[in-house]
């Protein structure tokens, strides 16, 4: 298929098996992120930390961002020339955290004489460093190649979060009921489990597979006589730019819009997770759980929408940022009145925490 190039200004024929490498490739880049927070509703249930685990989560999460701060050092002194050895060890970095958190997500130790999943964090910081890195890392790599592939890499971002919330759906989630049980003349609790269909570490091991799979696809990308051949050469070109062709742009929509952007960030990767659990609480397990993993999906669904339809007008902006903002003041009243928030043990609740 033959598609229109921005950066050498001319047709170029689309080849299939670069669209199904570089989209691969891209896979690898958030998929052992994305994959913790679609196992949270598993993990809380055995973990010590039980419904407080995503808050520990998150915090090790954010440490991950020294990675691309790191590398942002590292790339000041050294350039990019070490950039290709860098992606593999970020990769097999990847590969190596996701295999041991298969084997040993539920080994826990003493801190201060509490209980904690002590592995459980320390490889999710290691998997969350693979993927913060992966934002500033990733791209420089495709820059060889021709810039039609850099939208396959991030339908394969897409990707990342689709597959593991697919996947947990599939997995489903173990169920845990009470039952007052009298013995002996005493009045007990009888707690009993359903497990998942699937344990935790296979679906680790699964995710493993994956990251093996972007990891190979990159050393395709770099070393495959087939690839180099569809390499292509960048020249420096002095390119003069005239005032009088430039548009001017609204300083303060830009500012507004960026504001904007930072509060949902904020929201949708630092808060928001750290509290979902809270909020799901009074709705059970499984409201938890397609809690978690709906929103990994429609996150795709939505980007996909955006890309089609092209609609940039600010009006439709902004009403999506008030439908945003009601969801996210409904989150937080729910996590703050937890465990007796509005509809807790009931349907109409568990749908509205849902949806």
């Amino acid at each position: 298929m033959k598609v229109y190039s921005l950066e050498t200004n001319s047709i170029v024929e689309r080849k299939w098996f670069l669209d199904l490498l570089t989209c691969m490739f891209g896979v690898g880049s958030w998929i052992l992120v994305n994959s913790l927070y679609t196992q949270l509703p598993l993990l809380v249930q055995s973990a010590p930390e039980g419904w407080n685990l995503p808050s520990y989560i998150s915090i090790a999460i954010q440490i991950g961002n020294l990675g691309p701060l790191l590398y942002s050092l590292w790339r000041k002194k050294y350039g990019n020339r070490f950039d290709r050895p860098l992606t593999i060890f970020i990769l097999m970095l990847g590969i190596i955290s996701v295999f041991l958190m298969a084997m040993f997500y539920n080994i826990s130790g003493e801190i201060f004489g509490q209980p904690h999943s002590i592995v459980l964090c320390i490889l999710t910081f290691t998997m969350a460093l693979v993927g913060c890195t992966s934002s500033v890392l990733f791209i420089p790599s495709l820059s060889n190649y021709s810039d039609i592939y850099l939208v396959t890499y991030m339908v394969g971002e897409g990707i990342s979060g689709f597959v593991p919330s697919l996947i947990a759906i599939v997995q489903g989630i173990g169920t845990t009921t009470c039952n007052t049980v009298i013995r002996n003349g005493q009045t007990i609790i009888d707690k009993s489990i359903t497990n998942a269909y699937f344990s935790s570490g296979l679906f680790f091991t699964i995710i493993g597979m994956i990251m093996c799979g972007s990891t190979v696809s990159y050393l395709c990308l770099e070393y495959s006589p087939t690839c180099k051949k569809e390499k292509i050469q960048t020249k420096s070109e002095s390119v003069e730019v005239h005032n009088s062709n430039i548009t001017k742009v609204n300083n303060h929509l830009n500012k507004l819009l960026l504001a904007i952007l930072g509060v949902i960030v904020f929201f949708a990767n630092g808060l928001l997770p750290s509290i979902q659990s809270y909020s799901c609480l009074p709705y059970g397990y499984m409201a938890y759980h397609l809690a978690t993993n709906l929103s990994n999906i429609a996150n795709p669904i939505a980007c996909f929408i955006a890309y089609y339809t092209n609609r940039t007008s600010k009006h439709v902006i902004f009403i999506l940022c008030s439908v945003c903002l009601i969801s996210i003041i409904y989150m937080l009243m729910t996590a703050f009145t937890s465990p007796t928030s509005p509809l807790y043990n009931t349907n109409t609740g568990a749908i509205l925490i849902v949806s």
